[in-house]
């Protein structure tokens, strides 16, 4: 049985990879703010995406004398391979969004709609102060994710799960978005930034050959993987669709 097989099945990711905010997207509708507000919350999801694969490769057990089984095919071996190259491509990434926030005037630091209280009281004379900028609950959610899969007692398995799992779904949703591209007519409410630069960037053949790697070794680490580890497997995949479908703002 093939974990990135059998994990879509007990739990559809539709809803997560389909979302409205991704259509709107592709379409070329949504307006720079709402932009700005997903994309600080998906940078600092980034951020946490950097320590979750630290947490990862400090419970790598690589053979201190050379052998067979440390060639570059075997699982442990291209499991450390990956989870660096994870480190140097969100590296990148939050680079990205940096050069591409400057080119088209957006925000990384805009407090979303959805925040429960925007304005808070400040503490001498009742007035209003803007919020200050962190997390929503849903990104904090997320964050909490990465680092519970990542602690001592979660397999390395289970932790390669969870990154496929954030990382295909990632694949597909902008896969979805980059089909309306050729539907927009006139300017993009944006300016043009997902889908001059983001969306190119988020469906590529590059990120797709990424994340078949990653399903390759969870799949070869699977194999051996009795009931109680799948039913392990199949939680954290039911926890990351959950958080992916309500990570999209409301559009």
């Amino acid at each position: 049985m093939k974990l990135t097989t059998h994990l879509p099945s007990t739990l559809s990711p539709q809803k997560a990879t389909t979302h409205p905010f991704l259509a709107a997207a592709g379409k070329g509708l949504l307006p720079a703010t709402t932009l700005s507000q997903w994309l600080s919350q998906d940078r600092l999801y980034a951020q946490a995406y950097v320590r979750f694969i630290g947490l990862l490769l400090s419970k790598m057990q690589l053979p201190v004398v050379p052998t067979a089984s440390s060639s570059p095919s075997e699982p442990t071996t291209r499991a450390v391979g990956i989870l660096i190259d994870a480190v140097v491509n969100i590296q990148r990434e939050l680079q990205f969004f940096e050069e591409v926030a400057r080119e088209y005037t957006l925000d990384l630091n805009c407090v979303p709609d959805s925040d429960p209280d925007p304005e808070t009281e400040t503490e001498a004379g009742g007035g209003k102060a803007k919020a200050k900028f962190g997390p929503a609950p849903i990104t904090h959610a997320y964050i909490d994710m990465f680092m519970a899969a990542g602690s001592p007692a979660v397999s390395v398995l289970e932790g390669l799960v969870v990154l496929w799992a954030t990382e295909v779904c990632y694949l597909r949703a902008w896969r979805y978005a980059a089909s309306f591209l050729g539907e927009a007519g006139g300017r993009d409410a944006d300016g043009g930034a997902l889908r001059e630069r983001f969306i190119p960037n988020w469906s590529s053949g590059e990120f797709e050959a990424f994340v078949e790697d990653i399903a390759q070794v969870v799949d070869v680490m699977g194999e051996s993987a009795d009931a109680e580890m799948v039913g392990r497997c199949e939680r954290w995949w039911r926890q990351v669709v959950w958080l992916e479908e309500r990570f999209w703002p409301e559009v």
